[in-house]
């Protein structure tokens, strides 16, 4: 049984109130609604005033009778366009005309209260077709009624219509209405079109037209079409099947169209837009095609009263008719009624109010209580409250009609949003805010109320947090709010994305978004990852829709509400990309994570709503889970996403389990269903023993711990302490020696002490932080970095991002202090680099020193611990050794040790040097029998060459020296050497003693000329091929590379220039030039550097001073300590002519020529005159001399362009010239 019906049936009243809510309080026909299409009934009964009364519709189709006057008669072929054949046009003469249209204003303004001026206008705009003539195809007259929405704008036109029809002007008494607010986008379109064929072919002369501005494109080119040319083109053909449009197809196409006709309708536009706006939207052809354009104008006070009193006269007669009430009242109650006016609701709101206020309550007082027939009521108003005075023949009482009427809808509608924002779990200061938005609204209100102007306040908001903090939940809570407390009219909200938004075509994406804003009035438009829209400002169609959106927001800012969701840091840059963006959307609201145990509240209600209850012993688990997730900056699958998904996966899990096992319970989840991770407790010290020396270090760390450990301690005491600190750090130290490890370690350390959530290591250098192009440094590092997030990033060398000045690496460098700075206590950050390095890279920038206060230096690893942690290596791989093999194992890595560079060292070095023995091993039981026993034993044999594997196996030191002229005592020297060394190094084999206390230090004495340099390379090849250095490298130097000029900058020099030739050769030639400057000289300081630099790195160094004997001489007197580290001093004489021929010689050979013997004879005299010079160059000035006669040879035989390859390889005597 429906209760409604009953009601209805037991008490009329109910009735009364159900007809006024369609008719009003005089209407005689009952208003049918059809949608989307409606006419004016022009022919009911008007109300007593004439005015307030809203307009009544009857149904716009009451059969599928469309187009012609009589659809039986419809050709069976099929059309082009659809035209009206009715046999009733109105074609009056002029003399009809000018009576009909004489004094219509005045007879309209009888029964309209103002609007004078606009009635005039009207009538003009509908007399004009009848003068000037008019195409029946082809619109009557197209005209705009513009003005405010609570003008009277449909009532003129209402009136002038019943008005026309009857002085026979009009052969209907309606109007066809079009709402075009229906077809916001182009999915609409099929619905539009029939019901604009229903519009155009419905028997009457007027289609009117309201809501142009909430369309789509499409519906404005179709109406376009029909006003400028009086058809509108479909874009196939089409039918009419069961009242609606639809495309022909089959035994359709009999009566199809392809186009509609407007039929010499007039076409009225219903609109609160400004012309311009009109425009704007339909073009400058569509204007012109436009007749009238009638201005309403805004009633006065006094015509508000005007018209609230003849409200009050049908209320009379209503409650005379209806409740048998005789009511009276005052001119006072007029005016008080007549404040309820507003721009939005117009007239019907003080119709609104006067119903529920005076009629409803009257009614309700009537159901609850017996009146006298005929009762007088008298009304008054007493401190803003209604008060009735009934008066009857045996009772006179006093009642406040408020307190009659049934609780307002709206407010318990209110309360029921409030309750639903309540229950929403955490986000206490988005809460507040929207409960604020409430008390604004009310202020508001109050100030109106009291005749002060409202307040516009701009409601569009931004909602900034990480997915699934519920922005989209509390977005459908304020669209819901904000219709309950009266801003919003529908309250819908319609979530997009920037695919609905931007189009693909160009010129398409303004249409798009403005057709997506039009669906959304009267509700709220979300955005969700609304800086999509702008990926970069090349992004022509994200800002075109940005630009459409700005406009739209201002064009409807009346009846929408627009939210724009993102990640904080990209809606900030979001809002720069339109200079109008953010003065619209001053209300920015941060959505921040959930805490775990928030999540874990979420966990039960979400569990809940699938029918499910979870184990109480899931709790400390779930908990824990949550709180690894929760990683600021980090969070996009976390907070309420991360709950629905470990729910649903939960049930999953449950179903398997409740496959094997029918008589669980089956709506528990329980422990195993979530599959939660072992939980292993961190064990500092057993991480620490893992780790091979490095003692300074371990204790540092263990110090942390107990910081740590003694924090948790306080807290859980509730002992309330600030002993938070920074724990960024610094790790410097050569490398190899286990910072990455130690870096492990403290990552696993903080997670277990709850400072970490995840516990990870992220490993960067330079490479992964800066980037190539301006710009994009600051990104990179910042992915990085949040890649990091919740665990430690390890920035490897980081002093190099400021090594080479480039300021990519110092943006890069300025990003890490603002993220590090952001993102406090969500990660640990270490940088690590050479000790020197380190120290001068903290200075760059003012921020780094004080958020790495923690510096730990790591020190190099000592033999025994480089043979340690080879030997881990070597069994951790799965290898055996026995003890012959160890011992071999220590010494390699004792000399290696001791040749080992800063680069080279340390655990690098152990673990090349393990792995490179492995190959060895895997090469020879590749290559011969072994048993299984023996194919994971390492012996002595695979430790051969596995040092210096890249030697020349037969060194020729013979074939060599053969290549140097001369210099006999020289080679004499270097032959020994080789052979000294040679057999030092079998002695060492053998495992005898051997004498290691040599220098290989040396002096070159001579002139210059003398084949020094040329000696000094076939040393640094002995020496690399016995194995007394690491390379055969030659640096070559002097001076001018070694001496700086300013106080400080010579030892740097210097040093770079000795690490440069570090395990090879450093020959300095004129080496005497650097005590030649004085006391005060740099050269001193070069000299003491290079000194203290053998010393350091004497195995691994040999140095050659070169110069003059005497100056050689004089120079080793310099310095103490020259003569005892240069023990090995070579007299290079000077050539003789004989030997400076054979180097003369070789010269030309070399360079493809050859010398004529009278050529030959000339320059051995030239040698032995010049050899007694005492500036004689040797070889150089042999050299030169060599050099230009190449240059006369081809001066000789420029002007001969027909050459033999005899006379280009040929040096004549004339040729040869003294230098």
């Amino acid at each position: 049984m429906n209760i409604l019906k009953v009601l209805k049936f037991l008490f009329p009243e109910y009735q009364i109130v159900e007809s006024f809510l369609e008719n009003g309080f005089i209407g005689k026909k009952p208003r049918k609604v059809y949608q989307p299409n409606q006419y004016y009934n022009v022919n009911a009964s008007p109300s007593s005033n004439g005015n307030y009364q809203t307009q009544s519709y009857s149904s716009g189709a009451t059969n599928n009778s469309y187009g012609n006057a009589n659809p039986s008669n419809n050709a069976a072929t099929p059309n082009d366009t659809v035209t009206y054949t009715g046999n009733n046009t109105v074609n009056p003469t002029s003399y009809e005309v000018n009576e009909a249209f004489t004094n219509l204003s005045n007879e309209l303004a009888n029964r309209i209260v103002g609007q004078a001026n606009s009635l005039n206008n009207l009538a003009i705009a509908f007399k004009r077709p009848f003068v000037a003539g008019y195409n029946l195809k082809k619109p009557r007259n197209s005209m705009f009624i513009i003005g405010d929405k609570s003008t009277g704008r449909h009532k003129c036109l209402k009136e002038i219509v019943k008005a026309l029809y009857k002085k026979g002007m009009l052969n209907y008494d309606n109007a066809t209405r079009l709402d075009l607010s229906l077809y916001p986008t182009a999915s609409e379109q099929p619905i539009f079109l029939s019901d604009l064929y229903k519009g155009l072919y419905k028997h009457s002369d007027i289609l009117v037209i309201d809501n142009f501005e909430k369309c789509s494109n499409n519906v404005i080119s179709a109406i376009s079409s029909l006003v400028i040319d009086g058809e509108y083109k479909l874009n196939a053909r089409y039918a009419v099947q069961n009242n609606t449009l639809i495309e022909a197809t089959g035994a359709l196409m009999q009566n199809s169209v392809s186009a509609l006709s407007a039929n010499g309708k007039f076409f009225v536009f219903v609109t609160d837009q400004s012309e311009s706006k009109i425009a704007e939207v339909f073009g400058s052809k569509f204007m012109t095609s436009v007749g009238d354009i009638i201005k309403m104008d805004s009633y006065t006070k006094g015509e508000l009263v005007q018209i609230t009193r003849k409200i009050l006269i049908d209320l009379v007669i209503l409650c005379k008719d209806k409740l048998s009430i005789e009511l009276r009242y005052d001119d006072s109650l007029a005016v008080y009624f007549a404040e309820k006016y507003n721009n939005d609701k117009g007239l019907r709101a003080i119709e609104r109010f006067i119903f529920d206020s005076v009629y409803k309550a009257l009614a309700e007082y009537k159901l609850r209580n017996t009146m006298e027939k005929d009762s007088e009521v008298i009304l008054s108003v007493s401190h803003e409250k209604i008060v009735a005075q009934i008066v009857g023949s045996h009772e006179k009482k006093v009642i406040n009609l408020m307190d009659l009427l049934p609780k307002d809808y709206s407010a318990s509608k209110l309360e029921e949003v409030k309750e639903e924002l309540n229950s929403v779990i955490g986000l206490k200061k988005v809460k507040d805010y929207v409960l604020d938005l409430e008390n604004n609204f009310k202020v508001q209100k109050m100030r109106e109320d009291s005749g002060y102007k409202a307040a516009e306040i701009s409601k569009h908001m931004i909602f900034t947090g990480n997915p699934g903090t519920g922005k989209t939940t509390i977005a459908r809570i304020v669209a819901k709010y904000l219709k309950a407390i009266g801003v919003l009219s529908t309250g819908q909200l319609r979530e997009v994305t920037r695919a609905d938004l931007v189009a693909q075509y160009v010129g398409h994406t303004a249409k798009q978004t403005n057709e997506v804003v039009r669906s959304a009035i009267g509700g709220v438009l979300f955005i969700d990852e609304a800086y999509s829209l702008c990926r970069d400002k090349n992004d022509t169609f994200g800002l075109e829709a940005i630009d459409a959106l700005v406009k739209a927001i201002e064009d409807n800012r009346d009846d929408l509400v627009v939210i724009l969701a993102g990640y904080k840091d990209e809606m900030e840059g979001f809002l720069n990309t339109n200079s109008g963006l953010k003065s619209r959307f001053p209300n920015i609201i941060d959505f921040e994570d959930y805490t775990a145990e928030e999540m874990h509240e979420i966990a039960l209600i979400t569990a809940k709503s699938k029918g499910y209850k979870i184990a109480t012993g899931c709790k400390e688990s779930l908990i824990r889970v949550f709180d690894k997730s929760q990683i600021k900056g980090r969070n996009d699958s976390g907070n309420g996403r991360l709950v629905r998904n470990y729910i649903e996966s939960a049930i999953l899990e449950q179903s398997k389990r409740l496959i094997k096992d029918l008589n669980s319970q089956m709506d528990l989840l329980v422990y195993e269903d979530f599959k939660f991770e072992d939980y292993e407790k961190f064990d500092l010290d057993k991480a620490l023993s893992e780790i091979i020396g490095l003692e300074s270090v371990k204790d540092f760390v263990r110090t942390q711990y107990n910081l740590l450990v003694a924090n948790e301690k306080r807290r859980k005491a509730g002992i309330e302490l600030d002993t938070t600190q920074s724990l960024n750090m610094i790790f410097s130290g050569n490398p190899g020696t286990g910072k990455t490890t130690i870096a492990r370690v403290v990552a696993s350390m903080f997670k277990e002490m709850g400072l970490l959530k995840k516990g990870h290591l992220v490993e960067t250098d330079r490479g992964g932080l800066v980037a190539q192009y301006q710009g994009q440094t600051a990104v990179k590092t910042e992915e990085v970095f949040k890649s990091a997030l919740g665990g430690v990033l390890f920035i490897d060398e980081a002093y190099s991002l400021t090594s080479d000045g480039n300021s990519y690496g110092k943006e890069a460098i300025d990003t890490l202090v603002k993220l590090i700075e952001d993102y406090r206590g969500e990660i640990v950050v270490i940088l690590a680099g050479y000790k020197k390095e380190m120290a001068d890279f903290i200075k760059v920038n003012s921020g780094l020193e004080s958020r790495f206060p923690l510096l730990i230096d790591f020190p190099d690893y000592s033999a025994k611990e480089l043979y340690e942690i080879a030997l881990r290596m070597i069994y951790s791989k799965g290898f055996q050794v026995d003890e012959t093999v160890k011992e071999r194992l220590f010494e390699e890595i004792q000399e290696m040790q001791k040749t080992s560079t800063a680069h080279s060292g340390n655990g690098r070095m152990a673990r090349n040097f393990v792995e490179k023995i492995i190959r060895n091993q895997s090469a020879r039981i590749a290559s011969e029998d072994v048993t299984i026993a023996e194919l994971n034993k390492i012996l002595l044999s695979d430790m051969i060459n596995t040092v210096d594997s890249n030697r020349t196996e037969a060194y020729d030191l013979d074939k060599a020296l053969n290549k140097i002229i001369g210099l006999d005592e020289v080679k004499s020297y270097i032959r020994s050497l080789h052979a000294r060394l040679r057999l030092q190094s079998e002695r060492k084999k053998m495992g005898m003693i051997i004498d290691n206390s040599q220098t290989l230090h040396m002096i070159f004495k001579g002139n210059p000329g003398t084949g020094k340099t040329m000696v000094a390379r076939t040393v640094a090849d002995v020496l690399y091929n016995i194995g007394v250095i690491r390379t055969n490298k030659l640096v070559e130097t002097d001076r001018a590379s070694l001496v700086a000029g300013y106080v400080g900058q010579t030892a740097i020099k210097t040093t770079e220039k000795v690490m440069e030739a570090m395990d090879g050769v450093l020959f300095i030639d004129e080496a005497y030039s650097l005590a030649n400057g004085g006391a005060n000289d740099f050269g001193r300081e070069a000299i003491d550097t290079l000194v203290k630099l053998m010393d350091d790195h004497r195995e691994r160094l040999v140095v050659i001073l070169a110069g003059y004997s005497k100056d050689m001489d004089d120079f080793l007197n310099t310095n103490a300590g020259l003569k005892s580290r240069f023990p090995n001093i070579i007299e290079f004489a000077d050539y003789n002519v004989q030997e400076l021929m054979e180097i003369a010689k070789g010269f030309y050979k070399g360079k493809g020529y050859e010398l004529t013997q009278e050529a030959e004879n000339k320059l051995s005299g030239m040698l032995g005159e010049n050899l007694k010079e005492e500036s004689f160059g040797n070889g150089r000035y042999v050299r030169n001399i060599i050099e230009k006669s190449v240059n006369n040879q081809a001066l000789r035989l420029s002007t001969d362009m027909d050459l033999t390859r005899e006379e280009l390889t040929v040096i004549e005597v004339e040729d040869i010239e003294r230098m």
